[in-house]
């Protein structure tokens, strides 16, 4: 993973990449890494990360033509924590704490890592342990906070798409030389910030059902 070089010129930094994944520089030294990254790429990250979480150490597993044999848990212990510490925060019941800390542990913390528990402590536990787990939409959606984290802002971090490259320091003698610059960067293939709706809170119901059932009535936003 490396974007290009930083290379030092009067007083500042020069950013380049090369269009080869791969490439070296004229320092016979990498120029551009094999897996990027790369803005507006396909095939290749470009936000400067990939995912490991979950990924199959097989070898060969997932590339094209070769399937992964590892299975994908939809229903996992730490969720169930989760479930059990924000159930009975919302009720009151003092096993809520016990329930979080308990998550914390198995991922390394010390035990009675936390003393007390807050709405805000609880999402964001969730947000970190079931992070690319495909929970973040629903649960925003489940909280009603979705339409403000993603607010469609261009200068809000938490609705923008952003990546971070990393450039190899080319500044002989320095003691620089040789380690790595990160920038921030809008990865152009995120052209819009995120931004949910007020309508996306609500879903359809058929007019075949409410003929059949006058009692229901629809959701105000259809």
């Amino acid at each position: 993973m490396q974007a290009g070089v930083a290379v030092w010129n009067n007083g500042n930094y020069q950013f380049t990449t090369s269009a080869v994944l791969g490439a070296n520089y004229t320092d016979n030294q990498t120029w551009t890494g094999f897996d990027g990254p790369k803005d507006d790429a396909v095939d290749v990250s470009n936000t400067g990360f990939y995912i490991r979480k979950m990924v199959s150490d097989a070898s060969a597993a997932s590339t094209r033509g070769t399937s992964a044999a590892n299975w994908w848990p939809w229903f996992r212990l730490g969720e169930i924590y989760l479930n059990a510490a924000e159930a009975a925060f919302e009720l009151g019941r003092p096993e809520a704490l016990g329930y979080m800390n308990t998550l914390r542990q198995r991922a390394g913390f010390p035990a009675n890592s936390l003393n007390a528990l807050t709405t805000a402590i609880i999402r964001n536990e969730r947000r970190v342990e079931l992070a690319f787990e495909d929970h973040r939409y629903f649960d925003l959606k489940r909280w009603r906070i979705a339409h403000v984290v993603w607010d469609g802002s261009e200068t809000d971090p938490n609705a923008v798409v952003t990546g971070l490259y990393s450039y190899r320091v080319i500044r002989p003698g320095h003691p620089d030389n040789g380690k790595y610059v990160y920038v921030r960067t809008r990865p152009t293939r995120f052209r819009r910030a995120r931004f949910f709706r007020m309508t996306n809170y609500y879903s359809s119901i058929d007019q075949n059902v409410l003929n059949n059932n006058p009692k229901l009535v629809r959701n105000p936003f259809q």
